[in-house]
């Protein structure tokens, strides 16, 4: 560190008794202000916040509204937080420790959290909102010799919990006693999760996110046999 200093001689006469005079030294060190205002800012601390969001990574429903908090934030300082949001489809900026939000569609969205400490040091975070949607549908047909086979798809997205297939197949005509299909489910990678041959019966196929990794459109296949069958399904997806 440059040193400047500057050195004031004062000589002083003094007329006293003793008939003496004095002579004086008097140095000015302008370091002692610099090292002052280093002291200063150190004093401030320098250290930038920690933002976090609550909750992390949610998953709702399709027009449920939700609330983020930016309460769990910090400063090593201790200086006081201002916080800004943004939301993914949304150029807006929103001021406040927290935010409510509805989501109509579903999907994966991004929110972005920024706090700003008194002295303009900043930190960011971000979380993913998983917004879910259950499925249920009832399909029916009949495969024969004109029809061979006819498909299901169902939609199985990020966050399912659990997949249930209620079908019934019953015989078309009595003169086809052997009547009989193949039912087979194969996942969004194509991947036969499970196959088997019946007769006009019905029955129940179930499965959890615990079962199946696959995310995408599942396929329930129903490929003729023998004879002619007529098909009801019914597909549940839970989230």
């Amino acid at each position: 560190m440059k040193k400047i200093s500057l050195i004031l001689l004062i000589l002083l006469l003094a007329v006293s008794a003793s008939g003496g005079f004095g002579y004086y030294s008097y140095v000015y060190n302008a370091d002692d202000d610099e090292e002052n205002s280093d002291e200063d800012v150190a004093s401030s601390g320098g250290s930038e916040p920690i933002a976090r969001i609550t909750p992390s990574n949610p998953k709702i429903k399709v027009n449920e509204t939700i609330s983020f908090s930016g309460a769990d934030s910090t400063d090593p300082d201790n200086d006081e937080l201002t916080y800004s949001w943004t939301f993914e489809d949304d150029s807006k900026i929103y001021m406040g420790i927290s935010q409510e939000r509805n989501y109509p569609d579903k999907g994966e969205f991004r929110v972005t959290l920024t706090v700003e400490d008194a002295t303009g040091l900043l930190n960011e975070t971000h979380t993913t909102v998983l917004v879910v949607e259950d499925y249920y549908d009832t399909d029916d047909g009949t495969v024969s010799g004109q029809n061979q086979e006819d498909e299901v798809s169902m939609p199985v997205d990020s966050g399912f919990i659990s997949i249930k297939i209620d079908y019934t197949l019953s015989q078309t005509y009595a003169w086809e006693p052997d009547s009989s299909v193949t039912l087979r489910l194969t996942d969004a990678d194509d991947v036969i999760v499970q196959e088997e041959s019946n007769l006009a019966s019905d029955g129940t196929w179930s499965y959890t996110s615990d079962d199946l990794s696959s995310i995408g459109d599942y396929v329930f296949l129903i490929l003729r046999e023998e004879g002619t069958i007529d098909w009801t399904t019914t597909i549940d997806v839970k989230y």
